[in-house]
């Protein structure tokens, strides 16, 4: 993730993550400057320098009658995001007792898109975390959806103290490291039973991602249903060797 992008994901938009940069570049300024510089209508600059200043991500002073933003110090609006975390994890109490969407999100879900695919796994680094979870798949058609994210992914999974138990195809064992650390138990399946979609069964979903299916995958939260996926999972597991 670059600069940019890091301010992008604090809920700026790509306007306001490029003025906010160039005011750090200048030191402050007007917002006529600014956007002449930038190549910004002037209206545009006042519209997106108001939405910064709203958000505390600058600041306005007046200097011989005229307005001079100033960009708010990075470690400042470092300490102001942990801030409004703190905050909004102190109401979490509060807000699940509101929850009552947990019985409509029983069925079938269709994931439609690699972001939408991204969300789901970044989701469960923070739902799984010191958790275990099972996986019969593919690594290298697993993979190519997003071969960047996906090794990064295995990674975080680690850091977040997340335990997997994998199934994977004979043609996965080029594409699956040996680091202890990344906290995997794998085993491969004959070589005869070769596919290319990837199943994760959670306690109380099972994902299926595939290269091939109309939507790039399926999310599938019937309880029943996740059950058979578990017992055939540990079937398999049982009578599946050990790698070498």
């Amino acid at each position: 993730m670059n600069a940019k992008e890091s301010l992008i994901s604090l809920g700026l938009s790509v306007q306001e993550a490029d003025v906010y940069t160039a005011l750090l570049k200048q030191g402050g300024a007007s917002a006529s400057v600014l956007a002449r510089d930038i190549g910004m209508k002037r209206t545009t600059a006042y519209a997106v320098l108001k939405n910064l200043t709203e958000k505390g991500f600058s600041s306005v002073y007046f200097r011989s009658g005229k307005r001079v933003y100033h960009a708010q110090k990075p470690h400042k609006i470092a300490s102001l995001v942990e801030q409004k975390l703190q905050n909004f994890n102190e109401a979490i109490p509060f807000f699940e007792s509101m929850d009552r969407s947990q019985t409509q999100k029983l069925g079938l879900r269709f994931v439609e898109s690699k972001g939408e695919l991204q969300k789901f796994y970044d989701e469960v680094l923070i739902d799984y975390k010191n958790k275990e979870y099972c996986v019969i798949g593919s690594t290298p058609s697993w993979e190519s959806i997003d071969p960047d994210y996906f090794v990064k992914f295995r990674e975080k999974r680690a850091k977040a103290n997340i335990q997997t138990k994998l199934l994977l195809t004979a043609d996965s064992k080029k594409d699956n490291p040996l680091d202890k650390n990344l906290l995997r138990q794998v085993r491969f399946l004959p070589k005869q039973y070769s596919f290319k979609s990837t199943l994760d069964i959670f306690d109380d979903k099972v994902l299926i991602v595939s290269p091939d299916l109309a939507s790039l995958a399926v999310i599938v939260a019937v309880p029943t249903m996740v059950d058979i996926f578990k017992s055939i999972f540990e079937m398999l597991w049982d009578n599946v060797s050990e790698m070498d």
